[in-house]
């Protein structure tokens, strides 16, 4: 391109990322960043980004080349013309997101596409993970009292009532410990309920019917909510206030203050640090689920996620196309996982092999991150309008954990809301979003 000239001497790459981003993307010491420069003579122009919504930052400038965005949030990406679907520049250089390779991605249709369209370029892994306290399960005096006081073993949870009745034990806030510390944030809580949902029906719970009538006003819908508020009796206070995030809950656990959590494959990075009180006394299991007779259901979600997206006004696109497509490649992408304050986790297969990173997040832990893919459904609603529904169901999910609303009260409340939405932009509109969407639901395990 270059000697093309179609690119400039002097031309800039213009990144916009969130600070953790940077630390990841652009490598220890910026390595990978002088790297590229040096064999392509193309500077990069990386510039932090406040930690907002993608749609906030893309509405208010033209001057990003390439910047991320989560998973959930590609539906209104795409719907309002902040990005394009990037299926022909994969086409004209010859690119695949592979898959099912050694070292192809791992979901590409989850972590990359809506529907048929590619959206962005993975550079990012989080399906979330529960992790328990190693050192409180092993020990003998524990599994004795828990099975005196619930009739079974002291082992990981199956099922979501199972993981309410560790939660219940093991809270001791007189002795300093908690016995859960999950999000309970509003900006994130539909997160830590859409698992608990999805697995109320097998194969799974939908969000709408075929007309796009909400169904979360349902049992399924309540049952999932009261699970999402239960936990609030075993946390540790203040945790619905605004702004306490991953931020707050994270560091309680790492400190040895909460039996258990919910995170991304990145918590296992920070307990298991050089440090860490929690190193070596902690195990991740996969995520609960809900039994269906004989059968156990579990299912899960893509949360958070730091894709590459290209805005559709990036001066540079295919450049900007050719720099992720070189970032993420297996062995580049290998070197910036796992760096110390960065965001991006394991996302292709050879991340999970390779001895960099079993060091920094440990064996035991990719196994299991390794495995909630295979029950990994596509994330959020699909919809034009997604941060709207999520929204209205983040509120309501934070008035009843708050005890302001009843289970009951906060699911007719938000399928109310969800009803209002779509006939804003057209309820015939949004059942083809929907159908289109479904199918991704098809390819989980």
């Amino acid at each position: 391109m270059v000697a093309a000239g179609e690119v400039a001497p002097g031309t800039r790459l213009r990144l916009g990322f969130k600070q953790g981003n940077i630390d990841a993307f652009l490598g220890r010491e910026l390595e990978l960043q002088q790297e590229w420069e040096r064999q392509t003579g193309i500077l990069l122009d990386a510039r932090v980004v406040p930690q907002q919504p993608v749609l906030q930052l893309l509405r208010g400038t033209d001057e990003i080349d390439l910047t991320v965005a989560r998973n959930h949030e590609y539906p209104d990406l795409l719907a309002e013309g902040l990005v394009d679907d990037l299926s022909p520049l994969f086409t004209e250089f010859g690119f695949e997101l592979e898959e099912k390779t050694r070292d192809g991605f791992i979901r590409p249709r989850l972590q990359a596409q809506l529907g048929e369209r590619i959206v962005a370029v993975p550079a990012d892994g989080d399906v979330p993970i529960l992790y328990l306290r190693r050192d409180l399960m092993t020990d003998p005096k524990e599994q004795a009292a828990f099975a005196e006081a619930f009739g079974r073993p002291l082992e990981p949870p199956r099922t979501w009532v199972e993981y309410e009745q560790l939660q219940r034990f093991f809270h001791r806030p007189e002795q300093g410990l908690y016995g859960v510390a999950e999000e309970r944030d509003q900006e994130g809580a539909w997160m830590y309920w859409l698992p608990r949902y999805l697995a109320r029906t097998e194969p799974w719970q939908p969000l709408f019917d075929a007309r796009m009538r909400p169904l979360i006003d349902s049992p399924a819908g309540v049952a999932a909510t009261e699970s999402y508020v239960a936990a609030m009796r075993q946390s540790p206070p203040g945790a619905t206030e605004t702004g306490r995030g991953y931020n707050f809950v994270v560091p309680l656990f790492a400190q040895g203050r909460a039996f258990a959590t919910i995170n991304t494959i990145a918590g296992a990075r920070i307990f298991n640090a050089d440090g860490s009180p929690v190193q070596g006394r902690f195990m991740a299991v996969p995520m609960p689920g809900v039994r269906h007779g004989d059968k156990l259901v579990r299912r899960t979600a893509v949360i958070y996620g730091n894709n590459l997206v290209i805005p559709r006004a990036a001066a540079n696109r295919r450049l900007a196309f050719l720099y992720a497509m070189w970032l993420t490649d297996p062995d580049i992408s290998a070197r910036s996982i796992g760096i110390t304050g960065g965001f991006a986790d394991p996302y292709r297969w050879n991340h999970v092999r390779d001895p960099r990173i079993t060091r920094v997040y440990s064996t035991a832990a990719l196994e299991v991150f390794v495995r909630e893919w295979d029950v990994a459904l596509p994330t959020g609603t699909g919809l034009p309008g997604d941060g709207e529904y999520l929204a209205a169901l983040d509120r309501h999910l934070t008035a009843a954990a708050r005890g302001q609303m009843s289970a009951e009260q906060a699911m007719a409340g938000t399928a109310q809301a969800w009803d209002a939405i779509t006939e804003r932009y057209g309820r015939e509109a949004q059942i083809r979003h929907w159908r289109t969407f479904s199918r991704g639901f098809g390819a989980a395990q």
